[in-house]
């Protein structure tokens, strides 16, 4: 791996862009699944191809993706439709995958971000069995970084 990658890393990223760019706070929180806005997410995806390989998924829980395009856009939660927040959730994803690229060593691109509308949680392909779990206004975000070589993700203690 020749990314100095820790968790704390990828919390601050996605901590940094969600209020930079949203104006909301992450509360970084333990993984479950159980609670009910946990069930189901909207999924964004981008991939890293170069000297390192591999994804940065980010996913959110339905409501909140719907209020994360209305602060977005710039209007009321209730007004963002399918399209914005398919929009919003691939903007997101694209810059803490793009920042996370930045702690790669050597050439990587970035690709276009994928969004997924509606993914129940334990369908989230890969399985992310080591993610980073927040919480927002009563809903979640997840975060994930898959190294392809592994299929791990690449935390250092």
């Amino acid at each position: 791996m020749n990314a100095d990658v820790t968790a704390a890393k990828l919390n601050e990223i996605a901590l940094k862009v969600w209020s930079m760019v949203l104006g909301l706070s992450l509360k970084p929180s333990k993984p479950d699944p159980a609670r009910t806005e946990a069930k189901v997410f909207v999924l964004g995806r981008v991939t890293i191809s170069g000297t390192w390989q591999g994804s940065v998924t980010l996913g959110c829980s339905q409501a909140l993706a719907r209020r994360a395009a209305g602060a977005m856009f710039g209007k009321p939660a209730s007004e963002a439709d399918a399209s914005d927040i398919r929009d919003a959730l691939g903007e997101l994803t694209n810059m803490v995958g793009g920042n996370f690229k930045t702690l790669l060593k050597g050439d990587c691109r970035l690709s276009v971000p994928e969004v997924v509308d509606v993914v129940p949680y334990g369908e989230i392909k890969p399985v992310p069995t080591e993610h980073q779990w927040f919480e927002c206004e009563g809903g979640v975000v997840i975060v994930n970084v898959l190294d392809a070589s592994t299929g791990r993700s690449p935390w250092r203690s």
